[in-house]
């Protein structure tokens, strides 16, 4: 028990755990026994799952020292073109869903060959990439409608063998992460991360690794859009918006670091679920004490959204402050170790 507290408490992911379990706490004192049902599970796991993949997809760039901002448009392309092709085009579901699916990972592709062999900085890059996807998105599917077919959204909204079936894609995507993090390539990740210009000197082809970092991002983003659509059953271009800097927060309370090299799936699916955990209490607390309130998910959201904006500005002044601490340490030390001491 012991030995097992102590790799937690030196986890990346222990803070996660933490906030997790006291969202908990929390949801259980506000609603009561009502939190232990399945449906409540189930509900749970369906509504955030779109968020911890797309939590999942950006801890894999943030440890290579990047940072994905089109997580949210790239979702909302993969919902309208799924939702077009099905709809207008009348392709069959299955297909129209694989090319949404390869339209995220394209996209993913894109922004590797922009941050790696372009050497355009992530933050820019995406921005960018964010702001031309959300258009194409769109272009694609211009107002709210369309429909899913409905053995699509009750099939998501089951449970198979007790697990609701967002719990069973969060496990196979969690699963295929953790196939790839103990080969060669998962090493890599956390050695750019950590120091490109030592990864680089060691024989690692760093651009290599923040290629395969974000087109795998796209790729498992993809995922998190076609979950997202069958979700809400229907198209809107503006569905993702708020996943991008969420998905940051998210990262965040983890415990991962925006610097890179340090982090793990496990905390930042933690971090997202603590953020569901919180809308779920903001929900409960308006609907039982602030009667007058029309909106209460509209409000429930505001608040959210407002608390993942503070934790996105907190980390990115953290991550700042670790790499200008790196940088003068570094500094110091080298004119230590030349003629000049006096520092």
């Amino acid at each position: 028990m012991i030995r097992l507290w102590r790799r937690l408490r030196s986890s990346p992911a222990a803070p996660g755990y933490l906030l997790l379990l006291l969202g908990i706490i929390v949801n259980i004192l506000v609603q009561g026994p009502d939190f232990f049902t399945s449906y409540n599970f189930n509900s749970l796991l369906a509504v955030n799952a779109p968020l911890v993949l797309a939590a999942i997809a950006q801890t894999v760039v943030v440890l290579t020292g990047g940072i994905d901002l089109s997580i949210g448009s790239n979702m909302t392309l993969v919902n309208t073109v799924a939702i077009a092709l099905t709809n207008q085009g009348h392709w069959p579901v299955g297909l129209s869903w694989a090319v949404a699916l390869a339209a995220a990972t394209l996209v993913g592709t894109g922004n590797g060959l922009m941050v790696a062999y372009l050497r355009i900085p992530p933050l820019l890059a995406t921005f960018a990439s964010m702001s031309v996807v959300g258009g194409l998105a769109l272009w694609i599917w211009p107002k709210p409608g369309g429909m899913v077919p409905r053995e699509i959204y009750t099939t998501y909204g089951a449970a198979i063998m007790g697990i609701p079936v967002a719990g069973w894609i969060i496990i196979a995507v969690a699963l295929l992460w953790l196939l790839i993090s103990r080969r060669r390539v998962g090493i890599y990740l956390r050695a750019v991360g950590g120091r490109e210009r030592s990864a680089y000197a060691s024989g690692i082809n760093t651009a290599a690794v923040k290629f395969f970092a974000y087109t795998f991002c796209g790729f498992i983003t993809g995922v998190a859009g076609l979950c997202l659509t069958a979700l809400t059953a229907s198209g809107d271009p503006k569905i993702g918006q708020m996943f991008g800097l969420n998905s940051v927060a998210a990262v965040i309370l983890g415990g991962s670091s925006l610097a890179g090299g340090w982090g793990s799936i496990g905390g930042s699916i933690a971090g997202a679920l603590f953020l569901g955990l919180i809308n779920n209490i903001v929900f409960f607390l308006f609907r039982n004490y602030v009667s007058h309130v029309q909106s209460l998910t509209s409000v429930a959201s505001f608040y959210q959204q407002l608390l993942a904006n503070l934790i996105v500005i907190l980390g990115l002044a953290s991550a700042a402050l670790t790499q200008r601490g790196g940088a003068l340490g570094g500094l110091g030390r080298r004119r230590r170790g030349g003629r000049t001491q006096h520092v």
